[in-house]
C-alpha cells in the first residue's frame, strides 16, 4: 500500500499512519492461532524465529482513493480494532489488497473468513486431551464408482460431527488413507481373488492400528469408509469392539459431508423369521436400503430365513440417515446375535444378505464375538446372481 502523508480523522489530521495499539495486535494474534486466516500457514518461522505474518485491515486504514476498500462506513477512529484486522500471510495480505483482486476480497468476504478461521482456531484449542481420533480411510470402487475424500474434508467432518481433531496415520502419499482398496479390480473379473486380495489389503493396514491399540497410543478410531460391502463387514470385524470408534457415512446428493445430519426420524428395526425350519443354519437378509427378493436367494430351500428390516416404514437409501438409527439397528442385530444362539443352538454358519448402508456393513462384522457367534458368510451380487464372497469368524482363522 502507497505512503500517505496527511490521513483525516474524525475530527483532526495526522502526518503519519496510526499505530495499532498493542492490546489489538495480541488479541488478533491470539485469535488467529498465529495462522493465516486465508491459507492456514503457520507465521512463526521456526527455523530463525521470524514472525512471518502481517495485520491486514478489512476496511482500509483511511478513506483515500488508494485504501483497499477504504470508502467503507466504518468510522476512522475504529479501523485500527482488532474487530477490522484479519492476520494473513505475506502473499495472501498483498494479494487481498490488490488491485486486481479487491473486487474478490470485498468487506464482506474477508469478515467472513476472519470470523470462519477464528471460529475454527478456538474450537481446535478448546478441545481436550482425549479428543484425537485416528482416522482410517477406507477407499475402494463400487461397481466402477468411488469417492474423493480429502485429509481437509475428513479433518472438518470430523469436527463438525464429534469436535474430534483428527490425526492421521503416515502413508505412501502422506494423506493418510491407510486403506486403498482402488487398484483392484472388478470382482467380477476374478470373484475370489478380489476379496482374498482385499482381506490382505486391510490385514496389512491394521498392523499399525493393532500395535497402537496395544501400546496405548490409539484410543479412539474414526471411520470413513466406501467400497463393496462384503469388504467392510471384513473391516467391522477387525475393528471389533475392544476400542471406542465413530462411523461416519458418506451421504447421497450434491454434498460432500459425512457428517451424520440432525434432520429426519429415528428408524426402529426388526428382524422378522420369514421361513422356519428344522436345519441347524440360518439365512439373514438385511433389507435396509433396499429390498432383496428372497426368491433370488440361492440354495434357501428347507432354511431357516430372517428378515431384519426398518419398522413401519419401507426400506429407503436414506433409511439410515441419522446416528440414532444406526445406534437401533445396532441394538436390533446384536439382539438378533443373542436370539439366535437360544434358538438355533447347533447353528454354525449365518449366510448374510445386504440391501443396506455402508455403515451397516461395518456394524455386522463388528458385531461378531470371536470363537462365541457362528460364521458369517457374507454374499455379494456377481452381476447375474448372488455368490459367497468371504467369511469371518470361521473356525480355521481363529
Amino acid at each position: 500500500m502507497a505512503e500517505l502523508t496527511t490521513i483525516e480523522l474524525d475530527n483532526y489530521s495526522v502526518d503519519r499512519r496510526p499505530s495499532i495499539k498493542e492490546a489489538d495486535r495480541v488479541k488478533l494474534w491470539v485469535r488467529s492461532g498465529g495462522r493465516c486466516a486465508y491459507c492456514n500457514k503457520y507465521l512463526l518461522d521456526l527455523v530463525y524465529g521470524v514472525n512471518v505474518g502481517e495485520m491486514a485491515h478489512i476496511v482500509g486504514w483511511t478513506k483515500k482513493a488508494n485504501s483497499p476498500r477504504g470508502e467503507a462506513d466504518t468510522p476512522l477512529n475504529e479501523r485500527n480494532l482488532v474487530e477490522n484486522l484479519i492476520l494473513l500471510c505475506a502473499e495472501h495480505h498483498k494479494i487481498a489488497d490488490s488491485k486486481e483482486a479487491i473486487e474478490v476480497f470485498t468487506v464482506d468476504r474477508l469478515a467472513l473468513l476472519k470470523k470462519n478461521h477464528e471460529a475454527r482456531i478456538f474450537r481446535l484449542t478448546n478441545l481436550k486431551d482425549d479428543s484425537e481420533s485416528v482416522v482410517i480411510r477406507l477407499l475402494g470402487n463400487i461397481r466402477g464408482g468411488t469417492v474423493e475424500l480429502s485429509q481437509q474434508r475428513a479433518m472438518v467432518d470430523l469436527l463438525d460431527c464429534d469436535n474430534k481433531f483428527a490425526h492421521f496415520l503416515d502413508s505412501f502419499d502422506k494423506q493418510g488413507v491407510e486403506i486403498d482398496l482402488t487398484t483392484l479390480p472388478e470382482p467380477e473379473d476374478n470373484w475370489d481373488n478380489y476379496w482374498s486380495m482385499g482381506m490382505l489389503i486391510i490385514d496389512n493396514a491394521f498392523r499399525v492400528i493393532i500395535e497402537g491399540v496395544k501400546k496405548g497410543k490409539i484410543r479412539h478410531l474414526s471411520i470413513f469408509a466406501f467400497s463393496r460391502i462384503p469388504l467392510l463387514v471384513y473391516l467391522g470385524y477387525k475393528l471389533d469392539d475392544k476400542i471406542p470408534t465413530l462411523l461416519l457415512q458418506k451421504h447421497r446428493g450434491n454434498t460432500e459431508s459425512w457428517v451424520w445430519p440432525e434432520d429426519g426420524g429415528d428408524i426402529e428395526f426388526e428382524a422378522i423369521q420369514t421361513q422356519n425350519s428344522s436345519s441347524s443354519n440360518v439365512i439373514l437378509v438385511l433389507n435396509i436400503s433396499g429390498t432383496i427378493d428372497l426368491s433370488t436367494i440361492p440354495d434357501s430351500e428347507g432354511q431357516n430365513i430372517y428378515v431384519l428390516r426398518p419398522k413401519n416404514v419401507l426400506p429407503t437409501r436414506d433409511t439410515v440417515r441419522k446416528r440414532k438409527s444406526l445406534e437401533n439397528f445396532t441394538k436390533t442385530y446384536h439382539d438378533f446375535l443373542s436370539q439366535i444362539e437360544v434358538d438355533h443352538k447347533s447353528c454354525s454358519e449365518i449366510r448374510l444378505f445386504l440391501a443396506a448402508p455402508l455403515t451397516v456393513a461395518i456394524v455386522c462384522g463388528r458385531g461378531i464375538m470371536r470363537n462365541v457367534h457362528p460364521s458369517l458368510a457374507i454374499w455379494d451380487y456377481n452381476g447375474e446372481t448372488y455368490a459367497p464372497a468371504l467369511t469371518i469368524n470361521s473356525r480355521e482363522t481363529n
